[in-house]
């Protein structure tokens, strides 16, 4: 699916609204934000180096990979435990 681009801080929340997960590679405010929408969505969020937060409410957090691969794996397991019959 292509996301229209040039449309400021309204391309992070369709981004995240269009997405099943998020992963985030480093990143400046537009990342944290990105992160912080995706968190308030419940939507798996996998950061590779790049901003530390913990969301006040629980399950307000993220994974962390090291790698394209771990970030990879880590939101195929969390896709698979909230899918129905999953976990």
């Amino acid at each position: 699916m292509a996301i229209a681009t040039g449309l400021g801080e309204l391309r992070n929340g369709l981004v995240v609204a269009a997405a099943d997960a998020v992963v985030a590679v480093g990143g400046s405010w537009g990342t944290l934000s990105e992160v912080a929408l995706a968190l308030r969505t419940g939507k798996p969020v996998v950061v590779v180096g790049g901003w530390d937060v913990r969301g006040p409410g629980p399950g307000e957090t993220f994974l962390r990979a090291a790698s394209a691969e771990e970030a990879v794996d880590a939101v195929e397991a969390a896709l698979a435990e909230s899918s129905p019959g999953g976990g």
